[in-house]
């Protein structure tokens, strides 16, 4: 079994991470969320949303966008955005939509 890997990675907006992995997050379209009412039966985006000042979250194949209110430090943020796509992908039903 390949070890799971995360990488954040940043964008041209600050307020914006990249979290790119080794493995599948999705098939098919991207699932984008503005907020979390919208992600309520998404488990992973819904996760996401609990963290402090995210206000959006992206889905898409190997990757997801994160976004925030700018009043987060990613140097904080990061470590739990990564720790939520490790249990997610850790869980059977972790990635369903």
């Amino acid at each position: 079994m390949t070890a799971l890997r995360i990488q954040a990675v940043p964008t041209p907006n600050p307020n914006a991470m990249k979290f790119t992995t080794n493995v599948k997050l999705t098939s098919g379209a991207a699932r984008t969320f503005y907020n979390a009412a919208a992600a309520a039966t998404d488990p992973l985006a819904r996760r996401l949303f609990e963290l402090p000042g995210i206000t959006g979250v992206m889905l898409l194949n190997d990757f997801c966008s994160v976004n925030q209110d700018g009043g987060q430090d990613w140097s904080e943020l990061i470590p739990q955005v990564e720790t939520v796509l490790r249990e997610a992908l850790a869980t059977p039903s972790g990635l369903d939509s």
